[in-house]
């Protein structure tokens, strides 16, 4: 069920008679996830401590609604928090304690909230582009809110959250003039 690689480009290279509709579904999700990932890396830039972790929780669990909505899956808010909960804190080495350290480190001035906006970006927008890549591969699969298995996705999860942290990287160099201007 668990997918090695991106969606959008095993669709794109799809066959001549290739399902449209699937196609620009998994585009519409890669597009999705992206933007979502564009807002956590924005949230995890924010010098509040612990308001950067409610609002990247909160992303989230607005990417899956509407993942769950493009896929024409029923959305249940619990099974949401459930699966952000078991994936960003008990599946990937940066688990909620790191996340936790980083945004408490903003409580210290000056370096302390320097450390914190140079890692919790990365992290923010890499565990979003994870969650974001096992639903939709989950989704992909005939999967549902209600029957993902943290232990089943498990190294897929920790693949994409490599892939995100390349990504959130890019995104936030971009934001801050290192990387050109990409459009969200």
């Amino acid at each position: 069920m668990v997918k090695s690689d991106s969606v959008a480009d095993d669709d794109a290279g799809a066959a001549p008679g290739a399902d449209p509709e699937k196609t620009t579904r998994a585009l519409s999700a890669e597009n999705m996830i992206k933007s979502y990932v564009i807002a956590s890396v924005a949230a995890g830039s924010v010098p509040v401590p612990l308001f950067d972790i409610a609002a990247v929780a909160g992303i989230q669990l607005r990417m899956i609604q509407k993942l769950s909505h493009l896929y024409g899956k029923e959305f249940s808010e619990h099974a949401a928090r459930n699966i952000i909960s078991a994936l960003a804190g008990g599946v990937v080495s940066y688990g909620g304690g790191y996340v936790l350290a980083a945004s408490a480190f903003k409580l210290i001035p000056g370096i302390g909230w320097m450390v914190g906006m140079a890692s919790l970006p990365i992290v923010s927008g890499a565990t979003t582009y994870a969650v974001g890549r096992v639903m939709v591969n989950h989704f992909e699969g005939g999967g549902s809110l209600f029957d993902l298995s943290a232990d089943d996705v498990r190294a897929f999860y920790e693949e994409q959250f490599r892939k995100g942290k390349e990504v959130a990287a890019g995104l936030k160099g971009a934001a801050s003039g290192k990387g050109g201007s990409e459009a969200a």
